[in-house]
């Protein structure tokens, strides 16, 4: 592998820094999760504080961050009217913010709540530090549960570690009961195996068995769906269900399959489920139970790499100089789809980038373009960030031939040996740098 750094320089006196990482093989790549680290609830609760809740703090009442361990108990049911929920973390969300909502639960400094077992429950969780308090002005209480994959790319030891996905993050995210905070979307696929279902129509980068590295677009209509060892195919008798088409599935005789990631995280008869915003519903038409809620995902057997997150930058070895990718536009749809808060503004809108890709002669490669501190920023000293055009600009001159963006902003990061050698642009007060916890990764090794 070979490691650069490139400096260009503006006329006005500002710069922008890119770490290249190059000449790899595509078999030297795989994904991970950090997995839970307690110290995330802390950072995201952190990160509301000061840019969520301080900037409308009318807006917001008393936000509760927490994760519920998968083999931990809780005392809430899993049966929720016509829906059975599957997920424990997704079940203590349902039935603190049930709670919530009648009034039978509040805030002060201390728990309180007519159930004893529920504040037991919830103080059992702030001792070992998985409940973090965030208070506005409104008088409201909401439970938002942090998804398991949430750590720091610090903590993962391999050569090259590399930030991938969008994730689950601004309070508009979360537009279901089936949502969790920190839920990575998107194509995740190594050696045909499919981690993370495509999503959104984006394009995704895939690299077949010979090692060619192309942008296609994939959705998951094209996938077979395996459940409790029964294939589901989109139009076979099941109707596949996602954002942006559709918020909610339709009434009907049958069972819809809530699904997030590679699990069923719900199912509900008769239909009417808010469709989650990092998953998908199969709706049968005659009802269904399952006993496994594992998924299985068929039908990218053939491609050896694949990841969808952001726009593309450059297609065949030509570059883009719009948005080729759908995003939210809260002005112009009705319905959310993730992330709802982007910067859509192709041409100038400058932060922290991550792209993938491959140059001319199919190498790959990823790439960091460091962005601008988000407490203070020095001209001619500091990095400006990329816009997206920028990018693909820098990524057309270097004569890249697939590159795709990935996530960036707070989140974007190469370590090398455990290192960073560009700084992230998420900071304390002190200006010193503030790791934002993330639930994908690329390693390189």
């Amino acid at each position: 592998m070979r490691t650069q750094t490139f400096i260009v320089d503006h006329p006005n006196g500002e710069i922008q820094r890119h770490q290249v990482i190059s000449n790899f093989a595509w078999e030297q790549l795989c994904f991970q999760a950090p997995g839970f680290d307690p110290r995330a609830i802390e950072e995201i609760a952190r990160l509301y504080r000061i840019n969520i809740v301080r900037k409308n703090p009318a807006l917001y009442g008393t936000l509760a961050f927490f994760h519920l361990p998968a083999d931990r108990p809780h005392p809430f049911s899993h049966q929720v009217g016509d829906t059975t929920i599957h997920w424990p973390n997704v079940a203590a969300a349902k039935g603190l913010n049930t709670l919530a909502q009648e009034g039978l639960i509040s805030y002060d400094g201390e728990w309180r709540c007519e159930d004893q077992t529920v504040v037991n429950f919830l103080e059992s969780l702030a001792d070992d530090s998985l409940v973090e308090v965030v208070q506005g002005e409104a008088n409201s209480l909401c439970f938002v549960p942090l998804n398991r994959r949430l750590g720091f790319a610090s903590t993962i030891e391999a050569p090259v570690v590399v930030n991938t996905h969008f994730f689950l993050m601004d309070p508009t995210d979360l537009d279901s009961p089936y949502c969790e905070l920190g839920t990575p979307y998107g194509l995740m696929l190594k050696d045909g195996v499919v981690a993370l279902p495509p999503l959104n129509r984006r394009p995704c980068l895939v690299v077949d068995r010979s090692a060619k590295a192309q942008i296609k677009d994939l959705h998951i209509t094209d996938l077979s769906v395996e459940i409790d060892g029964v294939h589901y195919r989109h139009g076979e008798g099941v109707h596949f269900y996602t954002r942006p088409d559709e918020r909610c599935t339709p009434p009907s005789n049958g069972t819809d399959l809530i699904i997030v990631e590679d699990r069923v995280v719900a199912t509900k008869n008769g239909g009417e489920s808010v469709i989650p915003m990092a998953g998908f519903v199969i709706a049968t038409a005659h009802p269904v139970q399952i006993a496994d809620s594992q998924v299985t995902y068929h039908g990218l057997e053939n491609f050896l790499f694949g990841v969808q997150v952001g726009p593309p930058m450059v297609k065949e070895g030509k570059m883009f100089d719009h948005l080729a990718a759908p995003f939210y536009d809260g002005s112009a749809q009705k319905t959310a789809f993730p992330p709802t808060v982007y910067p859509l503004p192709y041409t100038d809108a400058r932060a922290a980038r991550i792209a993938i890709g491959c140059d001319c002669d199919g190498n790959g490669l990823v790439m960091w373009s460091e962005g601008a501190s988000k407490c203070r920023y020095v001209v001619r000293e500091d990095s400006t960030g990329a816009s997206l055009l920028e990018l693909a600009q820098f990524c057309n001159q270097q004569g890249y031939q697939e590159i795709l963006n990935l996530d960036g902003g707070g989140s974007a990061q190469i370590l090398v040996a455990g290192m960073r050698h560009l700084q992230i642009s998420d900071r304390y007060d002190c200006n010193s740098e503030a790791e934002r916890p993330i639930p994908a990764l690329l390693t390189i090794h």
